[in-house]
């Protein structure tokens, strides 16, 4: 069974993407999420994919709440439209850089459950650090399972 880790925006994202991707590996959940605001939000979704997590036995590798990386990467692209697509890259890179340190098979990332992303620039992004990685990005459109 390969393992893949997979990004993690809040737990209510991850429990449809969970059921998914466990038919045919072995899960592990990496919250990286520096453009959440305020700290409070940030700690409040933490607190529920971590309970979810236990629940379901899967590992969470948590990065610290760093929202200065998350500034130093968009500030200045706001009016430029790539602001989206320099804050996939802060997290994805996150993810593509622990799945292949810690011997991951591949890292996808729950962004794509949702209608209202970019899917095109999250594949674009996550293929990029991937690639830079030595790491397979796993691109799966789990848009159908949004209302789940």
């Amino acid at each position: 069974m390969a393992r893949i880790l997979t990004h993690v925006c809040c737990g209510p994202c991850f429990t449809a993407v969970h059921e998914e991707l466990q038919k045919e590996h072995e899960i592990a959940a990496l919250y990286h999420n520096p453009n959440i605001h305020p700290a409070l939000e940030w700690r409040r979704r933490l607190i529920y994919l971590r309970r979810f997590c236990i629940e379901q036995g899967t590992p969470l590798l948590v990065s610290p709440y760093e929202p200065k990386l998350y500034f130093g990467a968009v500030h200045g692209h706001e009016e430029r439209g790539d602001r989206c697509r320099r804050c996939y890259e802060v997290r994805l890179r996150a993810a593509a850089l622990r799945a292949a340190s810690d011997g991951y098979d591949a890292f996808t990332t729950t962004l794509l459950i949702s209608p209202y992303q970019d899917h095109e620039a999250v594949a674009d992004v996550g293929r990029a650090v991937g690639r830079l990685f030595g790491v397979d990005f796993k691109y799966l459109d789990f848009r159908p399972l949004f209302r789940r």
